[in-house]
């Protein structure tokens, strides 16, 4: 298996952290080496490994469902860091509504002892 495949099955590994809504699943994945950070739809920088965990347990305990469909995921590997760009097809529930949306996402990885770690997610609507 090439590392496109390997940081591509690292994508779909942090989307199913994701949609379990559990913060521990999450930590295991994301990079354990600063910088982390990440950029949800309509916030600004969040930066540091606590502060990305803390935004991502905020958004959790608003959702009672979150489901991604992944489309056109591209992985780009250069040395010890990767990129995965893709879209987002969303389904959540929240306060008892079913939002659906697309996002425009850019991941990025670094190879930290031979795991690849998710150590920036930015998310983008799309229309």
């Amino acid at each position: 298996m090439g590392f496109d495949e390997v940081v591509l099955e690292a994508n779909a590994a942090f989307y199913h952290a994701v949609e379990s809504l559990d913060c521990e699943k999450l930590d295991h994945i994301l990079a354990k080496d600063e910088p982390v950070c990440v950029v949800h739809p309509g916030w600004a920088l969040v930066s540091g490994r606590e502060a990305v965990l803390e935004s991502w347990t905020r958004i959790f305990d608003h959702a009672g469902v979150m489901q991604f469909v992944i489309a056109s995921a591209t992985a780009h590997v250069e040395g010890d860091i990767a990129w995965v760009t893709c879209v987002e097809h969303l389904t959540s529930v929240q306060g008892g509504r079913v939002i659906e949306g697309a996002v425009q996402a850019t991941n990025l990885f670094r190879n930290e002892s031979g795991t690849w770690r998710i150590t920036h997610h930015h998310g983008s609507p799309v229309r």
